[in-house]
């Protein structure tokens, strides 16, 4: 910024006094910057979202027939019939583009199994069916993108990418491509496309490839959405479920139900009853496990949230001559060359505030003698705020004044102003008296107030 320069001198209204009077006058040039920096906006765009489920117990267990059941990558194609699964068949994956399927390892690390290790429970041993052991494996999904609004626990993500549910280690299996989830108010719905193929335990020979159906995986309430994610108590427990096959069992501390289209869907495959409580042994497997999402929330760009710096430049001081050398002299001088430093402005509220202080004046006064009556008042007063373009008036510019050194009987500060528009008094002293002066400066503008560097000029002027 280019230094300003502004001395003025002018005679005071005091002439009668029999002695002539002076002013000094310089200016401060303040740069204040309303640039853009981070907010939480209400909704915000979400990428790289990732979403992991156990889904339940049973989806790992052991299997009373056929190993057990486990989670597959992808979407695995038609086997032919309904029969257990061999290695060399190539059906099982824990990788499919966005998604992968892990389990925890000794350590309780996740890390995807292999073929040999899918029916191992965490601590290495073959799960069993009768002792309800689990490999507690689940399914991952990356690359999830939509929006999100903490602040009214609402949002909507949705996921590339297929999964399948292998049961009787593949004597039955199907599906889920797509899923979404759907969050409003802290209440909602994840969804998915389902896709399969028909089974019978009664009838082995029964085969017959199924429609692909949007279904419900999961409802939920009471969600707390942050700003990094969330983990998502599933709807089981106590849930109501009609069925045509096995009727539901309502009675026990683990009776409940997966939503209503994932039970009829699974009706189609086979596996309707590993979905609710059917009143067998394996009921306390069945209940839903929860699920998480995490993401990044991004930094939000809000119109005239302050961001940069404030640049400025204090001109040298005219120390104008002693009007009587016989009665000594008065001068006022910056006391050091910090300038005026409103630093960055913060939103606060409905306001953008800035704050800082003037530069210390230093009034020397050394007269004596004579008749007259010596005294002095300094004052400031700002120009309106620009950036070229736009503009805001000086009144948003208000000061605190203070005397740092000087006789408290003598000099006293002036009052604080809310603007600096008109002339205030930044302190008056009633006789010859030397002194250090400052005032503690605010600025507030409405955010409505464009982004931008604006500066003003602040004139400090002495008479006496």
């Amino acid at each position: 910024m280019t230094a300003v320069q502004d001395q003025t001198a002018r005679r005071s209204s005091v002439l009668a006094r029999g002695g002539t009077t002076l002013a000094a006058a310089g200016l401060i040039a303040a740069g204040l910057g309303l640039g853009a920096a981070p907010a939480s906006a209400a909704e915000s765009t979400v990428e790289n979202v990732s979403f992991s489920w156990q889904v339940n117990t049973e989806s790992g267990a052991g299997a009373y027939f056929g190993g057990c059941n486990y989670l597959v990558a992808g979407q695995v194609g038609n086997a032919g019939s309904s029969h257990v699964w061999a290695e060399s068949e190539g059906f099982y994956k824990t990788a499919d583009g966005n998604v992968t399927v892990t389990k925890p390892d000794a350590a309780g690390e996740q890390a995807q199994p292999t073929w040999a290790t899918k029916c191992q429970t965490p601590a290495g041993g073959n799960v069993s069916a009768p002792a309800g052991t689990s490999s507690a494996n689940q399914v991952n999904f990356a690359g999830g993108t939509g929006t999100v609004d903490p602040d009214t626990e609402s949002g909507t993500i949705g996921w590339d990418g297929s999964f399948t549910f292998v049961f009787y280690g593949g004597m039955t299996y199907w599906s889920v491509s797509d899923i979404q989830l759907e969050v409003v108010n802290g209440e909602g719905t994840l969804t998915g496309t389902a896709s399969g193929y028909g089974a019978s335990m009664d009838d082995a020979t029964i085969w017959e490839p199924l429609p692909s159906r949007t279904i419900d995986l999961a409802t939920f309430s009471g969600v707390d959405l942050t700003a990094t994610g969330a983990v998502v108590d599933v709807d089981y427990a106590g849930v109501e479920v009609d069925t045509s096959g096995t009727p539901q069992s309502r009675t026990g501390a683990n009776w409940g139900s997966f939503p209503q289209s994932f039970v009829e869907y699974n009706e189609l495959t086979g596996q309707s009853s590993y979905w609710y409580s059917s009143g067998g042994a394996a009921d306390a497997r069945k209940t839903a496990k929860p699920f998480s999402v995490a993401y990044t929330l991004p930094e939000v760009e809000v119109p005239g949230t302050p961001e940069g710096n404030v640049d400025v430049v204090i001109p040298e001081a005219e120390i104008v001559p002693p009007v009587d050398p016989e009665t000594g002299s008065f001068s006022w001088a910056w006391a050091d060359a910090n300038g005026a430093d409103l630093g960055t402005a913060v939103q606060t509220g409905d306001n953008f505030v800035a704050t800082g202080s003037i530069s210390n004046v230093a009034v020397t006064d050394t007269r004596a003698g004579g008749t007259a009556a010596y005294g002095w008042t300094v004052s400031g007063q700002s120009t309106d705020f620009s950036n070229g373009t736009d503009s805001f008036g000086a009144e948003a510019l208000g000061w605190s004044p203070k005397v740092l050194t000087g006789n408290p009987d003598n000099v006293t500060a002036g009052t604080a102003a809310t603007g600096l528009g008109s002339a205030q008094k930044l302190a008056q002293s009633n006789a010859a008296a030397s002194a250090t002066l400052g005032a503690d400066l605010t600025l507030s503008v409405p955010t409505t107030t464009k982004q931008g560097a604006y500066s003003a000029t602040l004139t400090i002027s002495a008479i006496s």
